[in-house]
């Protein structure tokens, strides 16, 4: 009985010690930084010349401010094409490589994940040649069709558009994959039983796939909204956030306020208001899937 106590607080040890590392390296990596920042975004911070604690003015200012408005509402317009748009077409293409049986399905399925190997500075600059009004092949190609179509990157409607577009085929690629591994780990005797009991493709994605497919659907819409809500490098590549700060989403207004303004603790301020969307977009999307009580 001793022995077997014995052994029970070893391997807890074990664990711990092989846990530690990362624990440590999230303790000073992000967790540490993230409770430095509210401490900023509670100040008038200036390093050199010393910090003034201001409390919630910062937060108070910002709410106040309408180019922070502008820029959520950018954002959330920005988050409303790009989770949606990112989510159906890589489930999309999953499911229909799933079921392919023509020969070139690994070579589409290649190609549409090569864009996500690709960085955010190359894929941005390559869509944003393709814009330009001078040399680009959509303006190019509008022309040659006889539509007189205005550069889409310089027109305020269509400008986000326009960049969700560009992030949606740069993204969906890995969620593709996902979906995939996933899709091919469910027990085909489901499938089977459904097709002898008559159910057709639609109610057999509805009573089937999709409730298999929710702890998956759950991690794909969490790591899309994440980047959907904190863009930054795209935006700030191929428009800088116009025309005027028509574009101009969260990330690149704190950009702007700690770097051009100089006004850190404002910018840490529009990095907490971030965060707090992104956690409660989070436990909508838990709410929502009911997955709360499996991963307890």
């Amino acid at each position: 009985m001793k022995h077997s106590r014995y052994r029970r607080h070893y391997r807890q040890l074990e664990g711990f010690l092989f846990m530690l590392p990362y624990a440590l390296l999230w303790v000073v990596f992000l967790f540490a930084p993230m409770l430095f920042g509210f401490y900023m975004s509670l100040h008038k911070w200036d390093p050199l010349m010393g910090s003034k604690f201001l409390g919630l003015k910062n937060y108070l200012d910002l709410f106040a401010d309408r180019r922070f408005w502008n820029s959520f509402w950018v954002t959330w317009k920005f988050s409303f094409y790009v989770i949606p748009g990112i989510i159906a077409f890589s489930l999309g293409f999953a499911l229909m490589l799933q079921k392919a049986r023509f020969r070139g399905a690994k070579i589409v399925e290649s190609v549409l994940f090569f864009p996500y190997l690709l960085n955010v500075s190359i894929v941005s600059i390559i869509w944003g040649l393709m814009h330009d009004p001078d040399v680009g092949i959509l303006q190019h190609i509008f022309r040659r069709v006889g539509l007189d179509v205005p550069p889409l990157l310089n027109d305020p409607f269509w400008v986000i558009p326009m960049i969700a577009l560009t992030t949606i085929w740069w993204l969906m690629g890995y969620r593709m994959v996902v979906f995939r591994a996933a899709l091919a780990s469910f027990p085909q005797d489901l499938y089977d039983a459904a097709a002898i009991d008559g159910a057709g493709p639609v109610r057999t994605f509805f009573t089937i796939t999709l409730p298999l497919l929710k702890p998956t659907l759950l991690f794909t819409l969490i790591i899309t909204t994440v980047g959907g809500m904190r863009t930054f490098g795209q935006v700030m590549l191929m428009t800088a956030g116009g025309p005027g700060v028509s574009s101009e989403v969260l990330a690149l207004h704190m950009y702007r306020l700690g770097f051009d303004f100089i006004r850190f603790g404002k910018a840490a301020a529009v990095g907490f208001i971030i965060f707090f969307i992104i956690f409660v977009l989070s436990l909508v999307f838990l709410k929502i899937l009911r997955l709360e009580g499996e991963l307890r």
